[in-house]
């Protein structure tokens, strides 16, 4: 009945792609933030460490208020990436959840024209 599973196929074939990409970029973009945040993390255990008197406590402190000021801005910006990002992927699955709509309706119609001529 279905002659071009193929065809019919494509578009689910690139939803998987698409899901695939998506992970890798997610996982990425995870790996990436552990890194940076094990390497803050060691950079402000040793300037703790450092800390040998009042002077060296403020300056401590200042740094961590900044670095909090900093970091807030970041997860504002990087998610906002993540929500673009996640638009953009449902955007791509709805069009091509509509393809393979399509298609098996046009593939489904024209069988069933097929098999109306044959039964005439």
């Amino acid at each position: 009945m279905l002659n071009n599973l193929e065809f019919l196929l494509a578009p689910a074939k690139k939803i998987a792609e698409l899901n695939k990409a998506q992970i890798e970029k997610v996982v990425a973009a995870q790996q990436a933030a552990v890194k940076e945040y094990v390497a803050l993390t060691e950079a402000r255990m040793k300037a703790a460490t450092a800390i040998k008197d009042v002077d060296g406590l403020n300056t401590f402190v200042k740094d961590q208020v900044e670095l909090a000021k900093n970091g807030f801005e970041k997860a504002l910006a990087d998610s906002k990436v993540l929500a673009d990002d996640v638009k953009a992927y449902n955007e791509e699955v709805i069009k091509l959840v509509q393809e393979s709509n399509a298609a098996v309706t046009k593939e489904v119609k024209e069988s069933v024209k097929k098999a109306v001529k044959k039964a005439a």
